[in-house]
């Protein structure tokens, strides 16, 4: 169910001049996130099936993940769009994928509920952590599924329950304590909006998508802290969720 707490336009400009912030720090940790997270990225592409000669598109990308872990196994023949609100985020990951010597990554400036392409003119669509922050994320899923040739299929991930992700709750507990500000209604758009597999599942189900199949990962960051992390797939790490042609066409 989409969430009905938020402006839609006024939380995307606010992301905007959030990640406008945040993209310095990501550059400067990137290292440290790659190595953390770089699994996750591995298996997200797994479960889309992405093959050499695959066309992928990635929604919310950011700084280019999973797209430069997809484009590595598309090859030559094959092409990635990553798409983001984000220009500064979005400026490096052409940075990192020119450093990687990666040519078929194409970066486009996008919200997720806006990106329009022909019917069919992908074989697999990706997520790491991206469409959760989208105010109209079925909207959006339902979206790229027109994009998608039938029987594909989309793979996205999300943060598992505050409990257990205390490196992302912890601090923003803290900051909400500090500025007396009550926490967000469940649903709210972020890094915690899609905690369970029933809501996670949920948002690919709202976009039409069928066969949708959830499962977990949980491992220890080199921080100490441990993170849960979910995705859409064929009853793995991610959830993943089947562009069928009756989907298409409901």
């Amino acid at each position: 169910m989409e969430s009905q707490t938020v402006d839609a336009v006024e939380f995307r400009d606010g992301q905007r001049q959030q990640w406008k912030k945040g993209a310095e720090g990501w550059r400067k940790r990137s290292d440290f996130i790659d190595a953390a997270t770089a699994h996750v990225s591995k298996r997200m592409v797994e479960l889309a099936g992405v093959e050499p000669g695959s066309r992928v598109l990635d929604v919310a990308a950011g700084y280019g993940e999973p797209s430069l872990t997809a484009a590595a196994v598309a090859g030559a023949e094959g092409k990635v769009v990553a798409t983001d609100l984000s220009p500064e985020m979005l400026a490096y990951g052409r940075e990192r994928a020119a450093a990687a010597g990666l040519e078929n990554v194409e970066f486009v400036e996008s919200e997720a509920a806006s990106l329009n392409f022909p019917p069919e003119s992908f074989d697999a669509a990706l997520s790491r952590f991206g469409i959760i922050f989208e105010p109209e994320a079925e909207a959006a899923a339902a979206r790229v599924r027109g994009f998608l040739v039938p029987g594909s299929r989309m793979v996205i991930s999300s943060w598992g329950p505050p409990e257990r992700v205390p490196f992302i709750a912890v601090p923003m507990g803290t900051a909400m304590r500090t500025l007396g500000v009550d926490p967000p209604p469940p649903g709210t758009p972020g890094p915690l909006s899609c905690p369970t597999p029933e809501a996670l599942g949920g948002l690919l189900e709202g976009g039409g998508f069928s066969d949708v199949e959830v499962e977990e990962t949980e491992d220890q960051l080199q921080v100490g802290v441990r993170r849960r992390v979910r995705s859409h797939g064929q009853g793995h790490s991610p959830t993943a969720g089947r562009a069928d042609r009756e989907a298409r066409a409901g």
